[in-house]
């Protein structure tokens, strides 16, 4: 017959072993593991208190949201579905997000009502007696000059210049739940929103974005002159390129050296916020391990040439030169050591790996915290956390205190619920005089 403390302990033991299993099988993994997959996330649940402790999670979230809008797209009756019938990294056909709506299908010339959602029938950048022909890239405006220059914190910031001497060209998409917004919101709003007339801002009625709404931001390099065994290492597509000089389209073979994500999920209003950039950028500094390969996009490769002063921004007032200088770029602060390692999971990851976007990697991710009150990483947090940026969308902005959230913050004070392509874009747009702007990039630069 069992003692009494022999009989406790058993019991003690037995409960104890029981509840192992159930407890370890509660605790959250420290990382996730690579998810490959069409679907689009639309919802996340950080399991830790922890802001850093979550950064897998979120960088997870960027990946996985990379991964279903670079899929293959479906060419046909409807935008912005994916073909569950290709595989991932077959580029014969555009990614779902290059289905999705430019900004040219949306400020039309005299503000004229955009298309509807899965319709191409509307004017071509390129040339307005023409339409626009269906899956085909423009990386063209009815604003000659728009899509040279980066994004700035009071306005425009000057434009990049690749090592092949072709300036960078940036294009602007969204979804279809953000697209629909705009041409017709709630009746709270007096919409459509790409006329300025009816963004009014101001904090009594500003816009609120419904969740599921994303945006994509793109940099590409245009190929001429790259040798042709370098363009195996990129996502290379034709599009046609508009030289606002001659005011002509030209098809031409374009790069894809960075992408911006913005994604308002549940629970997290003030969007959540992920880069991606070339692996052949620029080249690693200390604390990254080197993923890239010379010769860089932006880099010469040479450790003493310094980094180059952000120019003008090119207008009607500052052209385009014909033979551009190239931009010397460097990276300032190196990205996350967790964030590489979720890079390096999700480039050996079973349909990642031996395709193109291998050589694509995840910068930043930041998300609202504290009720939207604060974000992580911002610049409080410590190094490597603190204002990593892309270097091919914010290059003159990785040493400031701004940072995504902290820029599109002030949209928010304005009623633009973190967006600033509305207020930009939308019609009309007026017409400020050259001395002007002169004057204001001179105050600007002091």
């Amino acid at each position: 017959m069992l003692s009494r403390y022999t009989f406790v302990t058993r019991l003690f033991m037995g409960v104890l072993l029981a509840w192992l299993p159930v407890a370890s099988a509660q605790a959250p993994a420290a990382r996730p593991s690579p998810q490959v997959s069409a679907v689009v996330p639309v919802s996340i649940t950080p399991p830790f208190s922890d802001p850093e402790k979550n950064l897998p999670y979120f960088d997870d979230f960027a990946w996985r949201e990379f991964i279903a809008l670079t899929w293959p797209a479906q060419k046909g009756r409807y935008r912005g579905l994916a073909d569950n019938g290709k595989r991932y990294g077959d580029v014969s056909v555009p990614g779902v997000w290059e289905t999705w709506k430019a900004d040219y299908e949306l400020f039309l010339p005299g503000g004229a009502a955009p298309a509807t959602w899965n319709s191409f029938d509307t004017l071509s950048p390129c040339d307005p007696n023409e339409r626009l022909a269906p899956y085909t890239k423009y990386l063209a405006s009815f604003d000659r000059f728009h899509g040279f220059n980066q994004a700035g914190l009071k306005r425009q910031a000057g434009p990049l210049v690749s090592q092949n001497r072709q300036y960078v060209r940036y294009e602007f998409r969204v979804n279809n739940t953000q697209y629909n917004f705009i041409i017709n919101p709630p009746s709270r709003y007096p919409g459509p929103l790409y006329l300025a007339e009816n963004l009014h801002g101001g904090t009594d009625n500003p816009l609120e974005f419904p969740f599921g709404s994303i945006g994509v931001k793109a940099s590409w390099r245009i190929m001429t002159g790259v040798p042709p065994e370098q363009w195996s290492r990129y996502y290379v597509t034709q599009a046609n390129v508009l030289d606002p000089v001659s005011g002509r389209c030209t098809p031409t073979p374009v790069g894809l050296i960075g992408l911006h994500i913005v994604n308002k999920v549940v629970g997290f209003p003030n969007w959540i916020w992920a880069t991606f950039e070339h692996v052949d950028n620029v080249p690693a500094i200390p604390g990254e391990k080197s993923q890239g390969r010379a010769p860089y996009a932006l880099n010469n490769g040479d450790p003493t040439t310094p980094p180059s002063p952000m120019g003008r921004p090119i207008d009607r007032c500052n052209p385009p030169r014909r033979d551009p200088e190239p931009t010397q770029v460097v990276r300032m602060r190196p990205i996350a050591s967790s964030t590489q390692r979720t890079n390096e999971d999700y480039h050996a990851a079973p349909g990642v790996k031996g395709t193109v976007w291998e050589n694509y990697q995840l910068v930043m991710t930041q998300w609202p915290t504290h009720d939207g009150t604060d974000s992580f990483p911002n610049a409080r947090q410590p190094q490597p956390q603190t204002n990593t940026a892309n270097v091919a969308a914010e290059t003159w902005f990785q040493d400031s205190r701004s940072s995504c959230m902290a820029c599109h913050g002030r949209a928010n004070l304005h009623g633009f619920d973190g967006v600033w392509f509305l207020p930009f874009n939308a019609y009309p747009r007026p017409e400020v005089p050259c001395q002007s702007l002169l004057q204001k990039d001179e105050k600007e630069q002091e």
